[in-house]
């Protein structure tokens, strides 16, 4: 069941004002100096897309992400057997020999994902993949933070991890997925909750509070080191719940989205029903859909739309014009992002 909005915040406050072990057990070289450092997030889809298969679509990822070579991953929608299937097999990758992992479960009992031996609990899972050593950061007494809101029992959190990035600093990366927005225009469409109802500190859908929980607890830790947020936000990039991350157009976060310098968006605007967002830095390389279907955002369900994210904060990550892109599969009905960006001195 959904945490108690006071035991979330008091959980977030003592990860913002308590020293974690993680950054006291990983150390960044004294020879630090800007460089480039890659990430990769995926929507696997590996229930309804995939049944629960740990074959073509567990080797098509390895191949993608190997050949992509990022030293981050962040994945969603997995079973658990096609998560140890995948980090396996990437183990066996040149480079990816010392492969760390931080995975949460986020639904139970999903038949496609059962087995008898490595997932007897038929869990449906996401998380944080990295190259190189990482710690779990704890949100107070606990190894993620749960996102409320348990709507369709499914279960959204935050999980981080301090990823010991070679010869730069320590990354906090994360991983998330946020809930299928409501109506946003209609404010009644909640479901019969009187948490959402009556409760004045979330925004007007199950995404958007989710979204700005999680805003709440990223910002201030961009303060004081690297930040990145990846995953898949369900939601398009000029809607009111991505104003908490993005620090440009009129947005009021601190990140920049890899894709956001890209000239392809200069002078070519997305227009939607909700408004018309002019301005080329909250735009993107759709990231959900099939080819060949439009890229229309008056038609959402029936287009293509950039969902899937990689946001890093703009203190300590440096975008440019070449800095995201992303991959086609025919294992999933989301698309990979890929960004490579500068990570300041």
């Amino acid at each position: 069941m959904r945490r108690p909005i006071a035991a979330v915040a008091t959980a977030v406050a003592l990860l913002l004002t308590t020293p974690l072990a993680a950054n006291a057990s990983v150390t960044p070289s004294a020879a630090q100096s800007d460089r480039k450092i890659r990430m990769l997030d995926f929507n696997f889809a590996g229930n309804g897309f995939n049944k629960g298969s740990t074959g073509a679509p567990v080797d098509d990822a390895v191949a993608k992400i190997s050949e992509q070579k990022p030293e981050i991953i962040g994945l969603n929608e997995m079973c658990y057997t096609q998560w140890v299937a995948l980090r396996d097999r990437l183990k066996a990758k040149p480079g990816y020999e010392g492969l760390s992992e931080q995975v949460v479960v986020t639904n139970y009992k999903i038949p496609n994902c059962y087995d008898p031996v490595v997932n007897p609990d038929g869990w449906y899972v996401m998380g944080l993949l990295s190259k190189h050593p990482s710690q779990r950061v704890m949100f107070g007494d606990t190894p993620y933070l749960d996102l409320g809101y348990h709507y369709r029992e499914r279960y959204r959190k935050l999980v981080c991890g301090d990823v010991a990035v070679p010869d730069a600093a320590v990354v906090r990366a994360c991983v998330t997925h946020t809930e299928v927005p409501l109506v946003i225009i209609n404010e009644t469409s909640f479901p019969n909750n009187p948490d959402i109802t009556k409760d004045p500190f979330y925004g007007r859908s199950i995404n958007y509070a989710q979204a700005k929980l999680i805003a709440d607890t990223i910002t201030p830790m961009a303060r004081r080191m690297p930040v990145a947020l990846l995953g898949d936000l369900n939601e398009l990039p000029f809607l009111p719940s991505l104003d908490l991350f993005y620090a440009k157009c009129d947005g009021r976060g601190v990140f920049d989205e890899v894709d956001g310098e890209d000239p392809r968006w200069r002078g070519n605007i997305r227009r939607w029903v909700l408004g018309i967002e002019d301005c080329p830095h909250r735009q993107g390389e759709w990231t959900m859909g099939a080819d060949g279907l439009p890229d229309d955002y008056n038609r959402p369900y029936q287009s293509n739309r950039k969902i899937d994210f990689i946001f890093v904060d703009h203190r300590h990550f440096k975008v440019d014009a070449g800095s995201g892109w992303v991959i086609s599969t025919p294992h999933s009905d989301h698309r990979i992002v890929v960004g490579e960006v500068t990570l300041r001195h």
